[in-house]
């Protein structure tokens, strides 16, 4: 079931975003695992904007989107589920759920992933999402601040699905 967050659960979701990550072992991206806390700041912005959506299962976060608005897109700064739960089309419905919230404000949605894995852009290109490769002042600078926490700018890429 699909729902907004509480705040109190905000260790929950950080919890099912560090197991998420334990899918980029054996990767290029196995340098990042565990390298931040998880990035509660951004929770609590995307819960003050009711952009925090959690997937809840047997009484547990199996797992979240969450978005902000950045500029005048909304922004989906992390999807992840739970390790225990993924392959079960648990990130598709919540992305469904983000589109269909910004459908329903008539705004574009945006993301940053990484090219290389074989998950990752190609899945958002299922949903309609497209690579952005011009994105607007605030999303490059979302660009910038990955760069500079160590990704490489040849695997990252901005990717727009425009409003309806």
């Amino acid at each position: 079931m699909i729902r907004l967050a509480r705040k109190g659960e905000l260790d929950a979701i950080g919890a099912v975003e560090e197991s998420a990550d334990t899918l980029f072992r054996g990767t290029h991206l196995e340098w990042a695992i565990g390298k931040w806390p998880p990035p509660r700041d951004r929770y609590e912005r995307s819960l003050g904007e009711d952009r925090l959506w959690v997937w809840e299962e047997a009484d547990r976060i199996a797992g979240f989107v969450c978005a902000h608005a950045v500029d005048d897109l909304i922004y989906i700064d992390q999807l992840a589920v739970g390790a225990d739960f993924q392959g079960r089309g648990i990130g598709r419905k919540l992305m469904q759920h983000a589109i269909a919230h910004a459908g329903e404000h008539g705004t574009a949605l945006t993301l940053i992933t990484d090219r290389l894995l074989p998950w990752n852009m190609p899945f958002y290109a299922s949903l309609g999402f497209a690579e952005w490769p011009d994105p607007s002042p605030g999303i490059q600078a979302e660009l910038d601040d990955e760069y500079a926490d160590g990704f490489d700018p040849e695997t990252r890429v901005a990717m727009l699905l425009e409003a309806d």
